[in-house]
């Protein structure tokens, strides 16, 4: 069975050999070690790489991209995976400052923030912002749900060109050799001060909030649908190891239908939404993934090291596809044959029933020794 094909025997439930493989996100400087030159590929690394790259103009950003497209598809074959998905960029900078430190947005508002790239950590984050992003008012979070109803009457004339070449771009270069993963319909609650507050004092707000974003989604998802793409890469970061950062209840009334009108949409689609985020998610999966609640099909971001396993996922939820489960601190500083073992031992407890994807919980991060990474897709059956 081809590769490609793999994967969507994995997204039906049916048993294979060997299981598909994927990453969201793969860092660079692990991708270079493994192709033997340096590599664009995904994590912080590939965000800064973008700022310093094209802040030098518009030629040198298409070099940038191109290069970035040829070492994924690179990386893909040389590790034998059966998706592949546009890495996540930042955007192109409106200042440098000095060689590590850039400038995005409107300096002449409050529109702007600093991001710094720390090369001994392999960080790019930011560490200041032209506002703040904490607690004013219930009027400032009514004026952002305002911005982002205007947004939705203009994404499709100012971003849906540049997805559809994009997509169309990586679709037309997987041919019959991969699965491109689309990124639609994303869905968080910004994870902030600001924000955090606003759910108690604001509700109702942030519940419009999010269903602006669900219809940039819905519209994100027409285009895949368009292009002929099968997976749609959703969800949203939203807990911790302790759970929900908004609680159960607040999920429950203003996130969880949400996400059943982009399920929904998916479905008639034909189009597979993999909901994401690590954390541990027990207190809202059957809002997620059961048919009363959501109904996802689909479930990226599995954190082990947060009580969330692949086989007790399987047994509550026969028709969820799990994508990843080994733990991202065991990759890094475990030894290779721990990862061998644990990526073994989950292989045959649940590829017998299908429906498992071999990947990392969340990204290979920064600095991950490629001998484990090979240990994993040894221990997964795919080497």
């Amino acid at each position: 069975m081809a590769h490609k094909e793999l994967m969507l025997a994995a997204f039906e439930g049916r048993a294979t050999e060997r299981p598909p493989a994927w990453e969201q996100a793969f860092s660079s400087d692990v991708a270079g070690e493994i192709l033997g030159r340096e590599a664009y590929t995904g994590a912080m690394l590939l965000q800064y790489t973008e700022a310093r790259e094209s802040i030098k103009g518009e030629a040198a950003r298409e070099d940038f991209l191109g290069k970035l497209e040829d070492d994924q598809f690179a990386l893909a074959r040389e590790l034998g995976w059966s998706g592949i998905s546009y890495p996540w960029l930042r955007g192109i900078p409106s200042r440098q400052i000095d060689d590590f430190t850039f400038v995005y947005g409107d300096e002449a508002t409050d529109a702007w923030q600093i991001y710094r790239y720390d090369p001994q950590a392999f960080t790019y984050g930011p560490v200041k912002y032209g506002r703040e992003p904490v607690w004013r008012s219930v009027e400032e979070i009514e004026r952002r749900v305002k911005e982002a109803w205007a947004n939705v009457e203009t994404w499709t004339a100012e971003h849906g060109p540049g997805m559809e070449e994009r997509v169309r771009r990586w679709r037309d270069r997987c041919a019959d050799e991969f699965d491109y993963v689309g990124g639609a319909g994303g869905l968080a609650v910004p994870l902030n001060e600001e924000w955090m507050i606003a759910c108690a004092e604001a509700p109702d707000l942030v519940g419009e909030h999010l269903q602006a974003q669900t219809e940039i989604g819905l519209q994100q998802l027409d285009i895949l649908h368009r292009l002929g793409i099968r997976y749609a890469n959703g969800g949203g970061d939203l807990a911790s190891k302790n759970g929900p950062l908004y609680g159960p209840r607040f999920f429950r009334k203003y996130v969880m239908p949400c996400y059943r009108r982009l399920v929904e949409r998916c479905r008639e689609l034909g189009i597979y939404y993999i909901f994401r985020s690590d954390g541990d998610l027990w207190s809202i999966t059957d809002d997620i993934f059961a048919p009363e609640g959501a109904f996802a099909p689909a479930f990226n971001e599995i954190d082990y090291d947060s009580g969330m396993t692949v086989p007790a996922l399987q047994e509550r939820y026969p028709h969820v596809t799990c994508v990843g489960n080994v733990p991202c601190p065991l990759l890094h500083d475990g030894t290779p044959d721990e990862v061998r073992a644990f990526a073994r031992d989950l292989r045959e407890r649940v590829l017998p029933h299908g429906r498992w994807v071999v990947a990392s919980a969340n990204s290979v991060i920064a600095t991950t020794p490629v001998h484990n990474v090979l240990a994993m897709y040894d221990g997964a059956g795919l080497l």
